[in-house]
Order: structure tokens, then C-alpha cells, then sequence
């Protein structure tokens, strides 16, 4: 039984990319209808995970649930994306916060350990070095969040995340200079600058999400410009 429902947990995570990336590659827009049983069919797999797999797009606000089996695409553009990332920024600025607060050597250390090798990594070596990116950024979740805010994060990861993996074509010296500011401002006690470094770099990251949208014409060229969104 055990075995089943892991098996089955796995095909709901595969159903939820597969939605993401139906929607990253505008095969998905916003408003359109998707169907369990279209999905069921079009994947080759049971109905059930594909319900599970819509609870957990509903959860990230990817679609919403309108009749028994039926959900749509939420919308989406420049101004709600720029919204997200804001909110996910300022949501993970707390957890630095508080970790600039408390300054505990051990924590510091962590990530001082996790920094030094995202330092070391091949520029060309990008699976590798947002593989650590994103390590920090759950080790400094977990450490200075609350249950509550940990669970907020959480709700706020998926999508984002996936899409932010898909977009962020930052080089890596901006990548490890953006975790140096907020790490320099967290070991300083710069409660303030750690939350400010952690924005910033959401900010940014919501940039190149817009930049990959406008360039696969998912959105327009208009809709994706600083200050239209």
C-alpha cells in the first residue's frame, strides 16, 4: 500500500509539470479549461493522480476548480508574476531577518559551506550550481522560518521555482554575488539589508521568468516591460 501511494505521488508531481510546462510553452492559457480525463488519457495514467496533481496546482494558484472535474488556467502576466516573486521575496526576507537577528555561528557556517562551493562551481556547470542556490535558500527557509511561514514559502514554491529554472539566465558571478550581499548583511546582524538582498534578488529573478514568457510569446513584448506590468 505503502509502495502504491509513492508510486502514485510521483505520477501527481509528473502531472503537475507537465502542466507547468504546457503552460510555459503557451499550450496552456490562461482561462483554458483542463479536463481530468483529457489529462488522464493524454499521459496514460489514472485519474487519481491527476485529481492530486490539480489540489497541488490549485494550492500554488496555477488553476482553480470550478465543477467536479473540470479546472482553468488562472491568469497570469507581467504584473501578477512581478506580484509573486515580490511576495515570495518579501515572505523569504523574514526568514534572513531573523537569521541576521540570531547569528547562530552554526547556521552561519552552513552557509558559508554551501556559498564556497556555489563559488567553486563551474560557470558552465548551471544544473549543478542552481541545485545549490536553491539549498540555500531552503537551509535559510528552514532555519530562521517559522512552521506557519515555512508552510507560506512552501505554497509559493512550485511554479515559481519550476519556471525560475527554466528562465534565470543570470551568469554566475550575479548569482553568487546575490547570495554574498544577503550572507555579508546576515554575518554584519543587517536585519534590514539581509531581508532588502533577498528582495532584490526575487525582483530580479522575476525579470528573467517576464523575459522567457515575452520571448516563447506566451506574453507580449508590451505586456512584459518594466513599469506596463
Amino acid at each position: 500500500m505503502a509502495e502504491h501511494a509513492l508510486k502514485r505521488a510521483r505520477t501527481s508531481r509528473a502531472v503537475v509539470e507537465w502542466v507547468h510546462r504546457q503552460i510555459f510553452d503557451g499550450r496552456l492559457r490562461p482561462g483554458d479549461r483542463i479536463d481530468v480525463e483529457s489529462i488522464s488519457a493524454t499521459l496514460g495514467v489514472s485519474p487519481t493522480p491527476v485529481r492530486e496533481a490539480l489540489v497541488l496546482l490549485e494550492r500554488d494558484g496555477v488553476v482553480s476548480t470550478q465543477v467536479h472535474r473540470a479546472a482553468f488556467v488562472e491568469h497570469f502576466d507581467a504584473r501578477t508574476l512581478r506580484a509573486d516573486f515580490h511576495v515570495f521575496g518579501l515572505l523569504s526576507g523574514v526568514t534572513v531577518s531573523r537569521i541576521a537577528r540570531g547569528r547562530d555561528p552554526g547556521v552561519l557556517a552552513e552557509m558559508q559551506r554551501i556559498l564556497g562551493e556555489l563559488r567553486a562551481t563551474p560557470a558552465e556547470a548551471r544544473t549543478r550550481w542552481y541545485e545549490l542556490t536553491t539549498e540555500m535558500v531552503l537551509f535559510q527557509h528552514r532555519a530562521g522560518g517559522t512552521p506557519r511561514l515555512r508552510a507560506d514559502l512552501r505554497g509559493f514554491g512550485d511554479f515559481l521555482d519550476w519556471t525560475a529554472r527554466q528562465s534565470d539566465q543570470r551568469d554566475h558571478a550575479e548569482v553568487v554575488r546575490a547570495h554574498e550581499l544577503v550572507i555579508d548583511a546576515i554575518a554584519a546582524g543587517d536585519e534590514h539589508g539581509a531581508a532588502q538582498a533577498r528582495l532584490a534578488d526575487a525582483r530580479a529573478v522575476a525579470e528573467e521568468v517576464i523575459r522567457e514568457f515575452v520571448r516563447r510569446g506566451v506574453l507580449s513584448a508590451e505586456a512584459g516591460a518594466v513599469g506596463t506590468g
